[in-house]
């Protein structure tokens, strides 16, 4: 919550546009900040410190990403928290004061394959928000099911479908029993029952299968480099759907979409509050808007006054 309002006034401050305010990415990429702050550093300096210098340094990289983003129709969603994080981790960590968390353990697994499968799927769901429980996993799955029905079976399904790749494949035994190849798949499966970025069932399926192989990279790329993987494996997906939704449709101008609009709890795009958590996942974003891949809907884009998006 810190990082969030630390993120909202230095958004403001920096004298963006309502447009950009409006969609709530700013506060969105503080809140994901800090939960990433409070998973990995422990209480103390390094936390504080963390939120108070990710709070402005998230803001500026949600502004500037925006810009860049935008001129390809391609959403923001979470993506700037994750260098953000990565920043701050590489500096905090070299001080005697930036102490860093115990994480959350899982209980030992079980004796059925089955049953490690269908935990794992519980809690790649509870891993958006860094917590390996399979009862935060089916509380988020029932939160969601209130926005709309479908998203906590398709969030659930999704994510133990992709562990149980991940299983059959042979990915190490903590990352099935943790659920890590879960969320990204839970995350994708939304977005296609929501339609967002053009997102649908090809997109899911292919998530499913290559989820666990991508995190085992991510990981090992992550560990090269001394940082967490968060959720880029995530973000990247994302941004390579929105590029071959592009080039599926080559007449597409840059500009389609409306600029000026956000998505709201019913994929609505004149509210200004995206479902869940205003992610960003399961509403419309940079132009970006809820036609499959091939199809094209433009629309008129308006300006903004602000020297800022």
């Amino acid at each position: 919550m810190i990082a969030s309002v630390i993120a909202r006034v230095t958004a403001e401050r920096a004298g963006v546009s309502s447009t950009f305010l409006d969609s709530g990415l700013a506060e969105l990429n503080g809140w994901f900040l800090g939960l990433a702050c409070g998973t990995f550093f422990a209480v103390g300096p390094s936390l504080a410190v963390s939120l108070l210098l990710g709070g402005v340094l998230v803001s500026g990289l949600s502004i500037v990403m925006y810009r860049v983003l935008a001129a390809w129709d391609i959403p923001l969603v979470i993506g700037p928290y994750v260098p953000a994080f990565w920043l701050l981790w590489s500096a905090l960590t070299t001080f005697a004061w930036g102490k860093v968390a115990v994480l959350p353990t899982v209980p030992p697994a079980p004796a059925s394959p089955l049953l490690v499968i269908l935990l794992g799927g519980l809690r790649g769901v509870g891993q958006i928000f860094f917590l390996p429980n399979a009862a935060v996993g089916v509380g988020l799955a029932v939160a969601a099911s209130i926005a709309d029905r479908r998203l906590g079976v398709a969030m659930v399904g999704a994510s133990i479908a992709a562990v149980g790749v991940g299983y059959l494949a042979g990915t190490p035994a903590w990352q099935v029993e943790t659920g890590l190849a879960g969320f990204t798949a839970a995350l994708i499966a939304a977005a296609a029952v929501r339609r967002f970025a053009g997102i649908g069932l090809a997109a899911v399926v292919i998530t499913i299968v290559t989820i666990p192989f991508l995190e085992v990279a991510a990981l090992r790329f992550a560990g090269v480099l001394g940082v967490h993987a968060l959720s880029a494996p995530y973000v990247s997906l994302v941004w390579i759907f929105a590029l071959l939704r592009r080039s599926s449709d080559p007449d597409r101008s840059t500009t389609d979409g409306a600029r000026g609009r956000s998505a709201g709890s019913a994929g609505a795009p004149d509210s200004h509050l995206p479902p869940l958590s205003r992610a960003g996942t399961f509403g419309s974003e940079n132009g970006m808007r809820s036609a499959p891949w091939g199809t094209s809907t433009p629309t008129d884009r308006s300006g903004s006054s602000s020297r800022f998006p």
